[in-house]
């Protein structure tokens, strides 16, 4: 997290969560109205239960509130027996149907508020710049999307089908037993303070549990993820054990946090439920010692006991839900971890658009760096014309990579310009710059899908046809009639059912499909055999022609006929100029075009293979 974004925009919490519930007002008024109802109904249900005791049972005269609408106990004692026990009945039934009602509503209305937050989550993540997708591990971001949001989810549920009506009853009750005998009611009161604290002592001590638990779990699925995606690594060099290992690791220290949780959490409960059955003895006893007195009934003893039951359930509810809010208290700073985070590349407040856009593209004395203080490129200044080839060479870790990623405001410059067509790329509307920029980058990524859906992702709206136009415009049309079911050919993730010659192919033709003035080709030609190398070649022919296009390549023999050679060594540029005027001249570029040339006669055969020196053999053997 950005230290600095804490400043610009307010933490997201569980109370950020009524923003989502403003949306659903009417559905939580409607089930706030049942709730309320159903309180009602809860504060009335013991009452039935006391007069058949004073009255029914005992005899007593009804109070006054009572008498003037049910039968005399001591001629029809019956009839109000009857009429007592089809209240119960009444109050049960409405009690369970208004449950259903507002759980009901409260259920759905808290999906679909937890489903606007996942959204609003997914569509952040994707706005972030690369500079934060470089430092946040996916699997850890797969995390907090799923399980963070689920808590949360949880946590909506919880409050809202089982708390809610719970403290509605408990303030009704209150007020009730304060109107029968205020002394008894400060005796049932009295458990208060000491289940405050408990509550507070433990609550704070369970959310920093839970917080070192779900950081752990983030850690875990970080790892999980990231063995996953290079899976076919870890068994090219036998290392399951090892991955096993650090696996389990990994989970143990996760399992030590969550357990430390759970036991906190198992203290709690029972301990709440300690101090309500003290609360409860003292109840009964002194009200007990009330009734022989004969300042309160026995009817009226029966009313505090089930209104202290009443009191009891929303405290145990809280003590069972202690888990649920600590978790979803951790889940939801997760989730503001990543909220608090703005991208780097900001649109502009007032923005130029262009009507067009021929392809010109110049630094400017450019200046970048991944980290502050730490430069990748220095004072890199050149000019692209429209349609014209522009070739970056240079050894690895050179800064190609990082220039070419610049022209589509993938970063910002620290210093110096990068102009379109005249126009620095931060004056224009983010969506304008990259809409300008068809990108085939050396690893290529693909969708799960068909093959048309593929080559359509190039460009927004486009269609099954505008995908089979681009690819008869790439020539690589036949080459997917060729497939098995033709452009319906289901494409497996990460594009593990096609060869590499084939997803390049469906790169170049989804890059035709967007139709940029400006190309960008990372290595697109890397790994692939001579057959498929020539296809892929004349493919790119098609695309390039007539645009304005950078091409970073290692084998200098696929960018002799570059308008312009740049080649570039620790950030700067050392040479520029043609293929002819490069290697005529002494430099880098001939260096390098050198080691092209005698490249393969240095490569020791694999028949007959060359004798390590001694100092090399004793460096494999101490590694």
């Amino acid at each position: 997290m950005n230290p600095a974004n804490e400043s610009r925009r307010p933490s997201f919490s569980l109370w950020s969560l009524r923003s989502y519930l403003r949306p659903y007002s009417p559905a939580l008024a409607a089930a706030a109205g049942l709730m309320t109802a159903r309180a009602v109904f809860l504060l009335f249900a013991p009452w039935p239960l006391k007069l058949i005791l004073d009255s029914v049972i005992l005899g007593k005269p009804l109070p006054w509130w009572a008498a003037g609408f049910l039968p005399n106990p001591l001629t029809h004692r019956f009839a109000l027996l009857e009429q007592l026990g089809m209240a119960l009945l009444v109050v049960g039934v409405a009690d369970a149907t208004l449950a259903y009602l507002g759980n009901r509503l409260l259920l759905r209305t808290g999906q679909r508020m937890v489903f606007d937050v996942r959204r609003d989550l997914f569509a952040h993540i994707q706005r972030l710049s690369l500079s934060f997708h470089r430092r946040q591990r996916g699997g850890d971001l797969m995390a907090r999307l799923g399980g963070d949001i689920q808590t949360l989810q949880n946590f909506v549920v919880a409050m809202g089908t089982g708390l809610f009506a719970h403290v509605l009853t408990m303030a009704g009750m209150v007020v009730i037993m304060l109107m029968i005998d205020w002394r008894y009611a400060l005796v049932v009161f009295a458990a208060a303070p000491l289940l405050l604290f408990l509550v507070q002592n433990y609550a704070t001590r369970l959310t920093k549990a839970l917080r070192l638990a779900r950081r752990k779990e983030g850690e875990l699925w970080g790892k999980v993820q990231e063995v996953i995606s290079n899976v076919h690594l870890v068994q090219a060099y036998g290392r399951e054990s090892h991955e096993d290992d650090r696996f389990a690791e990994q989970a143990a220290l996760t399992l030590d946090a969550t357990l430390e949780a759970s036991e906190l959490q198992s203290q709690f409960t029972p301990l709440v439920g300690l101090v309500m059955a003290l609360a409860t003895g003292a109840v009964v006893w002194y009200g007990a010692t009330q009734v022989l007195a004969g300042k309160i009934t026995a009817g009226d003893l029966l009313v505090f006991l089930a209104y202290l039951r009443g009191l009891a359930t929303p405290v145990r509810q809280v003590a069972k839900m202690a888990g649920v809010i600590g978790k979803s208290s951790v889940a939801a700073e997760r989730i503001g971890d990543v909220f608090v985070e703005e991208p780097e590349i900001r649109e502009p407040p007032n923005p130029l658009m262009p009507r067009s856009c021929k392809g010109k593209v110049e630094f400017q004395l450019v200046g970048f760096g991944y980290l502050p203080g730490e430069p990748v490129l220095h004072d890199i200044s050149f000019r692209a014309e429209p349609g014209q080839t522009i070739a970056l060479v240079g050894s690895t870790g050179a800064g190609k990579s990082t220039l070419v990623s610049l022209i589509s405001r993938f970063y910002d410059p620290a210093s110096g310009q990068i102009l379109l067509d005249g126009h620095d790329l931060r004056e224009m509307p983010l969506a304008y710059v990259r809409n300008q920029v068809a990108l085939v980058p050396q690893e290529v990524l693909v969708f799960h899908g068909s093959v048309w859906e593929n080559v359509a992702y190039g460009r927004a709206g486009a269609g099954r046809e505008d995908a089979i136009g681009a690819a008869r415009a790439s020539g690589i049309h036949e080459l997917i009639e060729r497939f098995p079911n033709g452009y319906d050919t289901l494409v497996g993730e990460r594009g593990m059912t096609l060869s590499g010659g084939q997803r390049q192919c469906l790169s170049i033709a989804r890059a035709m499909l967007r139709n940029a003035p400006v190309v960008i080709l990372d290595e697109p030609t890397t790994g692939l055999d001579a057959t498929t190398e020539g296809f892929v070649s004349e493919a790119l022919r098609r695309l390039t022609h007539g645009r304005t296009t950078f091409v970073i390549a290692h084998r200098l023999a696929t960018v002799t006929s570059a308008d312009l050679i740049l080649v570039l060594e620790r950030g700067r540029i050392v040479q520029r100029g043609t293929h002819e005027e490069l290697v005529n001249r002494r430099g880098r570029y001939r260096q390098l075009w050198n080691r092209g040339v005698k490249g393969a006669s240095a490569i020791p055969s694999l028949a007959a293979p060359q004798e390590l020196c001694t100092e090399e053999r004793e460096h494999i053997s101490m590694d």
